[in-house]
């Protein structure tokens, strides 16, 4: 008898922390709808979460990444009039103070937890998406 009041006890626990852990992460986690406003001339209306990096190109809004959004590269440069936090320690080796001040900040670091308003360069506009598939590569390290 006593191993079944432990597995009952025991499933409580579990259970109490289960739904503790699913209130807190309603209060804490963004949800719903978000508006980015895109260069003042498109609206995007998406869901809370994720990076605007992989938001952005969700919408067919390709912004250059050669690091996929590690933070490492810098070239995920947009800037960011509205919303989007302060600058991450990841960003402050890439981004200066300056431009810091004047907005911009890296795509992939800037959360989408809130209504945005964002720029990016005109030319990001043309860029579209490639599938293809790798045949083969050739190693040319020396180590």
């Amino acid at each position: 008898m006593e191993i079944v009041y432990s597995v009952v006890i025991f499933t409580a626990i579990l259970m109490v922390l289960a739904l503790l852990i699913l209130f807190i992460r309603s209060r804490l986690v963004p949800q719903g709808d978000i508006t980015i406003n895109v260069n003042s001339e498109r609206k995007l209306r998406v869901p809370a979460g994720g990076r605007l990096l992989g938001t952005l190109a969700d919408a067919g809004i390709f912004v250059p990444s050669a690091c996929g959004g590690g933070g490492t590269c810098g070239q995920c440069r947009v800037k960011v009039h509205e919303g989007g936090g302060s600058l991450l320690p990841t960003e402050s080796s890439l981004i200066t103070k300056r431009d810091a001040a004047a907005g911009e900040r890296l795509a992939c670091q800037v959360p989408v937890d809130g209504d945005l308003d964002i720029q990016v360069p005109e030319d990001v506009f043309g860029v579209k998406k490639w599938q293809c598939r790798v045949r083969s590569n050739h190693n040319v390290a020396t180590f």
